[in-house]
């Protein structure tokens, strides 16, 4: 009989409240993502000092921002079942480990090669540590509770994330860029006590042992950089004629995947990701939601940062700073959408698209208008409307695109949704960024951005439109968690 890996479950009735353990379980694993999410948001904040540190070029900016949530995305369903097949306090643990030893080796990094890689190391870490809380969470919590450890999490990762670009700014101005990765040491090790004094210990449970596809992993990890590469370096290569090869060999790559994919699961083997969840048109519909929400949400924050410390000349607390505004709306609108969107997910959801097309509609005329005039109140209305937009989305999009699976394809839909999730960070960083530095030679830093931003908000637009395609309804918290 083969076994499965899990956290040793603590005999609980649905009435029983979650006990102090459980809680210091919940506080382990959420500090460990928001040290992943400070992670990201401070680099994009420090990115320009970082590229004039190392008198390198723009593509290698974007490549130091962009490896880190691309190695995520690719490695996240892995980390996943690694967790099942070896046991999730000790993958924690492990990626916990590994997430410090990289921020260490980032902070040490001599070029920019070698800061794209130990970045890399590091998404791929916090990939093998993040999908471990939900099981370590579910493991102490009583039945029906587990919804009240991630209803703490929504304000701790809003004040993390309002506060990422001004602690990086900070940090930057006052200790240089590599204090971004030091900072994520002393966390670190709160965090590892933590995993050594309160996560419950991996104990075999009899069933399916799942198994990792390597091959799978593989050929994911080929078709995303064969897309990505040649979009971050095809400016700098001139659009060489390899280039759109690369690009163009895409559409194999991915037809091999999917056809190994179909084959291990027609074998009875497990897949790296679940076919049959392809043949569902709303959650096709859902994941390119999110992909493009993420792409625009996450490429609008990096041009933002680019036009006021290249263009307007901020310092990288400035910059920090007027992102407050997009914080602002973000947590405004978010007491608004936990109100309304538990009756009309889909449209609180579509609601947040069409603004943060419109917050970015805003900030292309803004930049027209203003051009080198630009201060932190004349872009404040545009990243405010943008912000509240966002906030709209983060409280349904989840619910509405899982409602569209099976209860017993969820776990493997979970996984696929967070990869796109994180996947279109990248892709974001990767394509407005090359857009934007393409443009910038000929026409300029402000027209350069205010062209770029045109294009994320007719992607925002189209992203509204296919967003029609999901699910009216949601499943409810505690059937996600």
């Amino acid at each position: 009989m083969s076994t499965t890996l899990d956290p040793v479950l603590e005999t609980e009735t649905p009435d029983e409240k979650p006990s102090r353990t459980a809680w210091l379980v919940a506080l382990t694993t959420i500090g460990a993502s928001l040290m992943d999410l400070l992670d990201a948001t401070v680099t994009s904040t420090a990115g320009p000092s970082i590229q004039r540190d190392f008198h390198t070029s723009t593509s290698a900016l974007q490549w130091m921002i962009a490896a880190y949530t691309l190695t995520f995305s690719v490695m996240l369903i892995a980390g996943g079942r690694l967790g099942d097949v070896v046991g999730r306090r000790r993958m924690f643990t492990i990626g916990l480990v590994g997430f410090i030893a990289s921020s260490v080796a980032c902070s040490l990094a001599q070029s920019a090669d070698v800061l794209i890689g130990t970045r890399a190391v590091q998404g791929a870490f916090a990939a093998v540590m993040i999908p471990q809380g939900l099981g370590l969470i579910r493991a102490v919590f009583p039945p029906g509770k587990v919804s009240q450890a991630f209803a703490m999490m929504g304000p701790v990762m809003g004040m993390g994330a309002m506060a990422g670009p001004i602690l990086g700014g900070l940090l930057v101005d006052t200790l240089g860029w590599r204090s971004i990765f030091w900072i994520n040491v002393p966390v670190g090790l709160l965090a590892l006590a933590g995993a050594i004094l309160v996560l419950p210990r991996d104990h075999e449970q009899p069933g399916h042992k799942p198994k990792l596809d390597i091959v799978g992993l593989i050929l994911a990890s080929a078709s995303l950089f064969l897309l990505v590469f040649p979009i971050v370096q095809g400016r700098e290569a001139n659009w060489a004629p390899w280039t759109w090869i690369m690009m163009g060999a895409t559409v194999p790559a991915l037809a091999i995947f999917a056809l190994h994919q179909w084959l291990r699961h027609r074998a009875g083997r497990d897949p790296f990701i679940e076919p049959t969840l392809f043949r569902k048109r709303a959650f096709n519909a859902g994941l390119i939601v999110v992909l493009l929400f993420n792409a625009g949400f996450i490429g609008t924050g990096i041009l933002g940062t680019l036009l006021m410390q290249y263009g307007l000349g901020f310092s990288p607390l400035h910059s920090g700073l007027t992102q407050l505004w997009f914080m602002l709306g973000t947590m405004l609108s978010m007491g608004i959408a936990q109100k309304f969107a538990p009756a009309h997910p889909r449209r609180v959801l579509q609601s947040g698209l069409a603004l943060l097309a419109v917050g970015a509609a805003a900030s292309a005329l803004t930049v027209r208008h203003f051009g080198a005039d630009l201060n932190s109140l004349t872009v404040g209305p545009a990243l405010l409307v943008a912000g509240f937009g966002v906030g709209l989305c983060f409280t349904p999009i989840f619910g509405v695109i899982l409602a569209a699976v099976d209860d017993r394809e969820i776990g493997s839909a979970s996984g696929l949704v967070n990869s796109f999730d994180q996947l279109g960070g990248g892709i974001g960083v990767a394509v407005l960024g090359t857009l934007f530095f393409d443009r910038a030679a000929e026409h300029g830093l402000f027209g350069a951005a205010e062209y770029s931003y045109w294009i994320a908000g007719a992607a925002l637009v189209c992203t509204w439109a296919i967003a029609f395609f999901v699910p009216r309804t949601a499943r409810s918290e505690d059937q996600l968690y």
